[in-house]
């Protein structure tokens, strides 16, 4: 279950925040990402979006920081406006999600940069329909991906 109690919300008008422990530093994967100012025990909630759910330009608008894409990542969706850890996360780690959680634009694409080695190098908008992904990604899919049923 997502630990909304630590930590502090540094917030905007529009209801989105960032977790207070989470810092903005430059990415070796995109320019700027965020970071776990202090360790942080998995389940952590570390950004709302404030009821907002849409485009990367949308997201953009909100007034706080969004995580950059990993192939490997650390924070999943635990509804359709919350991202949390999905392990424990060490001090001065970058925050990551795998976009393929919350993207179903069969348009849209990413040249991927991160440093995994399960890298897709290309991510598209219809990677949710990746078996082993829709697996390793079991409960922190974002509401709107459709999933199989079991």
């Amino acid at each position: 279950m997502p630990d909304t109690e630590s930590g502090t919300e540094s917030g905007t008008k529009s209801g989105a925040w960032n977790h207070a422990d989470v810092e903005v530093r430059p990415s070796q994967i995109a320019g700027r990402g965020l970071f776990a100012a202090v360790g942080l025990p998995a389940g952590t909630v570390v950004l709302a979006t404030g009821g907002t759910r849409g485009s990367t330009a949308e997201v953009a608008g909100l007034g706080v920081d969004f995580p950059n894409h990993s192939c490997d990542p650390n924070l999943g969706w635990v509804d359709e406006h919350r991202l949390a850890t999905m392990t424990a996360v060490s001090a001065d780690e970058e925050l990551v999600t795998d976009y393929a959680m919350c993207i179903v634009e069969p348009d849209w694409f990413l040249r991927c940069h991160c440093p995994s080695y399960r890298c897709r190098q290309m991510v598209e908008g219809t990677d949710w329909r990746i078996p082993q992904l829709q697996k390793r990604y079991a409960g922190w899919w974002a509401p709107h991906v459709p999933q199989p049923t079991p």
